[in-house]
């Protein structure tokens, strides 16, 4: 299912304007349909497992904002955000920024049927 973020788009996130870069675009389809996979199994993933079997070009530290989109995504589609899967290794929880009640958000995440 296509984006419903459009290249170059302005999206106001947190109170700041985040643009969809061209890598953004390119790669939220892939992070949305294996974080779909991974809800399916009623798992979570690490930052770093993420960056790892997608081969993400961006740095663990650097994924918040690309996770954010995807959270905007998800929001447009009336979904709940699949971000809330991703979370910190030595932790376990998601990262600090993320908007809203992960726990709830996740438990969402994992009922819902999204196939």
């Amino acid at each position: 299912m296509a984006l419903t973020l459009r290249r170059g788009e302005k999206v106001v996130l947190k109170g700041r304007a985040v643009t969809v870069t061209e890598t953004a675009y390119e790669w939220l389809p892939r992070v949305r349909d294996h974080l779909i996979e991974v809800a399916e199994a009623r798992a979570t993933i690490t930052y770093g497992e993420l960056r790892e079997e997608l081969g993400l070009p961006y740095l663990v530290q650097g994924m918040g904002r690309l996770l954010d989109l995807l959270s905007e995504d998800c929001r447009r589609r009336g979904e709940p955000s699949l971000a809330s899967l991703v979370v910190n290794a030595s932790t376990g929880e998601v990262g600090h920024d993320f908007a809203g009640d992960p726990g709830a958000e996740r438990e969402l995440v994992h009922s819902r049927r999204w196939r």
